[in-house]
């Protein structure tokens, strides 16, 4: 085969592959739920659209009209009654209620006798319903959610059925316009509302049922445009406060009713206060008043592309709402044909690949960009200027797709070059210092830099004896699981592992990566540590290891401070480390916290950032000591655990062991020995610093430090 015409073929064949490709991706339901998600943004950049002149009005069976009705909903129902006779003499010309109404009232049967008339004498109420399907193995059914028999005979009209189908996100985007049920067709609330509202006969609306033959579903006057067989797509007009929303109890508070409001307290008459009510203002005027809930306990809440505020769903009459003046304006919202689309994205793929082949994968990558751009582009327009929906992702998804299997041999050859670079060193110096002289096309050098951070080092109590009791396998087998369980920690919280000796863990926050609250995070990880070493206790408890390994603990110790570190070692072999008196320190509080029976001993410098960025620890000062190889003193604390699990008793300890430590730096023995005698009974441990500063405090009794001393202890030892 010639080399162009192999070159043809090749082309082809890519593109070809990466169409089917983006053709079965578009079918998986992530990339369905995305698609709908930029449907959703696009209503967001629109924005609201005017609905000043339109005839609906809402009226909310709210919280507060709950709060403000003596009787807890469910209510009885001659207040539905007064509200559809309060309407009609304030003009509503149609009342919809998205309630159903399938139970007798539950104070007097008469009151649904008061509501039926009610509804009889003025035809303009439409009552909501459902049609339940059931399947079970051996029948599949439908039966009715229909308001009770006197309220469905003394409605002249139909009732409308209220159940949404949501899209597979949960979200509610189209209206459906009804279903058939043994011979009879009911409407959705929204249609039906606007049927009575216009007068439309039955006659004049289309049957429930599948037309192939017309895009168009007829509804009197309207032609609605089909999205698919029996529904169309709603147009949001804005979120939750587009439409006027009344609270039902204002409906209600006429001169004949009061209102708990206005028996506390008195107060004007919301409905036909001459002045102030909704009487004379003509709200309901020749409207169409939807009738829903907005209680949360009712849970009639759906998602909806334009999102309330703080992304919450919407009462369910909100939808009716929207789909109603959607038919009422006429402004429908098109599908891009799928056949279209899947063209573009064939040529889309086609274009790519031809541009990486005659122009290099630079030139591909910028043609990619440009024709993403251009198509999002052409998304947004046919949108905001045509009400045409076009599949986004398919068409991204295929010039991504092809831009990637374009450059995808060379991103093998470099991957693979890596692999080599990092099989050859990875021996020798740590994983991440391969990556970054990978990253930096550089041989690494010994050497370091002065780095503010924080060093920390753990250790085991007491390892030499695990090491002596336990065979070599079972050392191994738990040194490992503590080791990871503790890394993993410590990478989580940002910390960087610098080596492991034996059962010791270094590490430190703040380098490679800087980290401004590298004290706090260090703070945090030492205390999840202990939390986790509690649940493998238990663990390895369960599992049957001996009381030694059920009983295991482990010191940390950390410093705050300037420390070097850099590429520490010799010539041939080296390792990303750190140096200094800091972390000289950092060490020191790890073996020092023995002397003080605690389990975590950190500076002062350390508390001190750490409570900057967080009060998630809870400190508590051990004592003012000089540490061996040291000669300035230094505050220490311990770490007695994270304080939302802190108990009160923890908190009293700290509190009565706090001032027993002021009184020992006044030299107050007595005062001192009785504080730290309170507190010690609420220590955690046998072993405890209230106990080791009364055997302090008695020493001093005896030999006095005189009236010269600073308050601070020198440690003999490590």
């Amino acid at each position: 085969m010639a080399p162009k015409k192999k070159r043809l073929t090749s082309v082809a064949l890519i593109a070809i592959a990466a169409f089917v490709v983006s053709f079965v991706l578009m079918l998986i339901r992530p990339i369905q739920v995305t698609e709908l998600k930029y449907y959703d943004q696009l209503f967001e950049w629109r924005g609201p659209l005017d609905v000043s002149d339109s005839p609906i009005v809402l009226v909310a069976i709210s919280q507060k009209a709950d709060e403000d009705i003596p009787q807890k909903f469910p209510w009885p129902t001659n207040l539905h009654a007064r509200l559809v006779e309060n309407l009609n003499r304030a003009g509503a010309k149609v009342i919809a209620f998205d309630v159903v109404f399938n139970n007798r009232d539950l104070y007097d049967y008469k009151n649904d006798t008061t509501f039926a008339e009610a509804i009889k004498k003025h035809g303009n109420v439409i009552l909501a319903g459902d049609l339940q399907r059931t399947v079970s193995e051996f029948s599949d059914e439908i039966s009715t959610l229909f308001p009770t028999p006197v309220l469905r005979v003394n409605n002249p009209n139909r009732v409308a059925l209220v159940k949404v189908h949501p899209d597979i996100d949960g979200a509610i985007r189209s209206y459906r316009f009804g279903q058939e049920h043994q011979g009879e067709h009911y409407y959705r609330l929204g249609l039906e509302a606007l049927r009575l509202y216009h007068g439309i006969p039955y006659e004049e609306i289309d049957p429930i049922g599948p037309n192939p033959g017309s895009d168009y579903f007829t509804f009197g006057p309207y032609e609605i445009l089909k999205d698919r067989p029996n529904s169309f797509l709603i147009n949001y007009y804005g979120p939750e406060s587009t439409f006027p929303e009344i609270s039902y109890e204002e409906v209600i508070d006429d001169t004949g009713y009061t209102t708990v409001f206005e028996s506390e307290l008195g107060g004007v008459n919301t409905f036909d206060d001459p002045d102030f009510g909704h009487l004379a203002k003509g709200t309901f005027e020749d409207k169409i008043v939807i009738v829903g809930a907005t209680m949360p306990l009712l849970k009639d809440f759906y998602t909806t592309p334009f999102a309330n505020e703080g992304n919450n769903p919407r009462p369910g009459y909100q939808v009716h709402a929207n789909a109603i003046q959607t038919v009422l304006d006429g402004n429908y919202i098109e599908r891009f044909r799928g056949w279209y689309t899947l063209l573009i994205m064939f040529f889309l793929c086609l274009g790519i690949t031809s541009v990486n082949r005659v122009a290099g994968a630079s030139w591909g990558i910028t043609a990619s960009v440009v024709l993403a751009a251009g198509y999002f582009g052409i998304t947004y327009w046919a949108f905001m200027s045509h009400n045409v929906l076009m599949m986004i992702t398919g068409p991204l998804i295929a010039v991504i797709i092809t831009q990637g299997g374009m450059v995808s041999y060379e991103y093998y050859i470099e991957q693979k070059e890596k692999r080599r670079i990092k099989g050859m060193f990875a021996s020798y110096v740590s994983p991440e210092l391969v990556d970054r002289m990978i990253a930096s096309g550089e041989e690494p050098q010994l050497g370091g830099e002065e780095t503010h951070m924080t060093a920390f080092f753990s250790d085991v109590v007491a390892f030499s004896t695990f090491s002596e009791q336990l065979e070599a396998k079972e050392l191994v087998t738990l040194i490992n699981e503590y080791l990871s369980t503790m890394t993993d920690i410590l990478n989580s919280r940002g910390g960087t592992l610098d080596k492991y000796i034996g059962d010791a863990i270094v590490a430190f926050f703040g380098s490679p990566v800087p980290m401004k609250d590298h004290a706090y995070q260090a703070c945090v990880a030492s205390q999840l540590m202990q939390k986790e070493l509690s649940e493998l206790r238990m663990k390895w408890e369960k599992e049957g290891w001996s009381d030694l390994v059920a009983n295991m603990h482990q010191r940390i110790g950390m410093n705050t401070g300037v420390m070097v570190t850099g590429n520490m070692g010799s010539s041939r072999r080296f390792n990303y480390t750190m140096m200094g008196d800091n972390v000289n320190l950092a060490a020191r509080c790890e073996s020092g916290a023995k002397q003080y029976g605690v389990y975590t001993m950190v500076t002062e410098s350390t508390k001190k950032e750490a409570e900057e960025y967080g009060n998630d620890c809870l400190f508590r000062l051990l004592d003012n000591i000089v540490v061996k190889g040291r000669t300035k003193p230094v505050k220490v604390y311990e770490i007695a655990g994270l304080r939302a699990d802190a108990g009160q008793e923890q908190h009293d300890c700290i509190g009565l062991y706090e001032q027993g430590l002021e009184y020992y730096f006044n030299q107050e023995w007595d005062e001192a020995i009785e504080k730290f005698k309170e507190s010690q009974p609420l220590e955690r441990y046998k072993r405890n610093p209230s106990g080791i500063f009364i055997r302090r405090c008695e020493l001093m009794k005896e030999e006095s430090p005189g009236d010269d001393w600073n308050g601070v202890f020198i440690m003999k030892r490590k």
